[in-house]
């Protein structure tokens, strides 16, 4: 009996990896600006770590990454754990545009920061999150809710005020 219940823990640890490794996969190449330099993303079954393969199955170094699609597959992650884990659950991101280019900072205003969860929070400066980008968002109808924090040093303290920067 237990090592009935042992395979069947490890069948479906499996399955559930794979249904996450698929979610991953598939949302890394959705808000990748080079769709065909990755096939897929793989889970190894004890660490847990991340690998790339190319369409002929070769592995990629993560090295070979940008530091902009490094963090395209560290979103890709949470988007996937999200998705596989059946709950809405609140995503939180702080300077979230700070190392990508155009391309991959369109790809996530377009396609990630809409439907990430029902609630996203981002947490930006005035540079990052530029007013092209708050139009697009608020077009879509992704945006509820402004704030900014504005530091008053004659009062030595934050207030926080309604609106954007633009």
């Amino acid at each position: 009996m237990k090592q009935t219940l042992a395979l069947f823990k490890q069948k479906l640890k499996l399955h559930k990896l794979n249904h996450l490794e698929d979610l991953v996969t598939k949302h890394f190449l959705y808000l990748l600006r080079k769709p065909d330099f990755v096939h897929r993303v793989q889970i190894d079954t004890e660490t847990f770590r991340l690998a790339l393969y190319d369409h002929d199955g070769e592995r990629l170094p993560k090295h070979r990454l940008s530091a902009g699609e490094k963090q395209i597959l560290a979103i890709a992650l949470l988007w996937g754990l999200a998705n596989a884990s059946g709950r809405q659950l609140p995503v939180a991101i702080d300077t979230p545009l700070g190392r990508l280019d155009s391309e991959h900072r369109n790809h996530l205003v377009d396609r990630y920061f809409p439907q990430a969860s029902h609630q996203v929070i981002l947490l930006s400066t005035d540079t990052e999150i530029r007013a092209e980008e708050v139009e697009r968002l608020r077009g879509a109808g992704a945006i509820s809710r402004e704030y900014r924090l504005e530091y008053d040093p004659k009062q030595r303290q934050t207030a926080v005020v309604s609106g954007y920067f633009w």
